[in-house]
């Protein structure tokens, strides 16, 4: 029997804390050719956009080219309006990806895996269009999450209404490897989101002091899972 299937502990290769998860996306973007799927971040476009925090705006910044896919043609219209330096948003789905005539070195998939049905079709699809080179982004909400626990001591669970699948970093690198994707990198991180629309109260601060304490102490209780993959 395989032991290695049965091992519960995390290497300490992947036990790497990125303080901030956008800002390492945007840095891997740079100089790149991007494909950003779930660019506009809808419902939240138009509210991002005026704060100044939105990953599509940033990446247009440093890459070369950016072609965005999203289903939200409000968001789509919005962003396409604001003329964004070298980037540009396709209201499309995942399985029209072969018909965009676009080579990306980057494929940004951030916290988008977590809200569809069929994981391997959309994987498979994102392969077909990745050459050799190309660096797929994945980032999805850990299960993990420090402030998931304190939840659970109130009999709550704090879930978006969309998400249809909890991560963990066992069973993200499951489903990278099972189709035929090969991790490059690995790390727990954060979202960048103002701090006001997430501390509403002193309660609130506390808990999210406790929580940031909790992840210097392992990584392993941080917001999100953030991996690089090849082919």
């Amino acid at each position: 029997m395989n032991k290695e299937i049965f091992d519960r502990t995390i290497p300490k290769k992947f036990l790497r804390y990125i303080r901030k998860r956008d800002t390492h996306i945007v840095d891997l973007c740079k100089g790149k050719n991007v494909l950003h799927i779930g660019a506009t971040d809808w419902p939240f476009t138009k509210e991002r956009w005026e704060r100044g925090d939105l990953l599509y705006v940033r990446i247009g910044e440093v890459s070369v080219e950016q072609l965005g896919i999203d289903l939200a043609k409000e968001g789509s219209e919005f962003l396409n309006e604001k003329h964004i330096p070298h980037s540009r948003i396709l209201v499309r789905d995942m399985n029209e990806l072969q018909d965009l005539e676009f080579t990306p070195d980057v494929i940004v998939f951030g916290d988008t895996l977590e809200h569809l049905m069929n994981l391997e079709i959309a994987l498979t699809n994102l392969k077909k269009i990745m050459h050799k080179n190309t660096m797929l982004l994945i980032s999805v909400p850990n299960a993990f999450y420090f402030m998931n626990f304190l939840f659970a001591l109130f009999r709550k669970e704090h879930q978006h209404p969309d998400h249809s699948i909890a991560f963990t970093h066992k069973t993200l690198i499951q489903l990278i490897g099972k189709n035929d994707l090969k991790v490059q990198d690995f790390g727990f991180t954060f979202l960048e989101v103002s701090s006001d629309t997430r501390i509403m109260n002193w309660r609130g601060k506390i808990m999210y002091a406790l929580v940031r304490l909790m992840t210097l102490i392992s990584p392993v209780f941080a917001e999100t899972l953030m991996v690089v993959v090849k082919k």
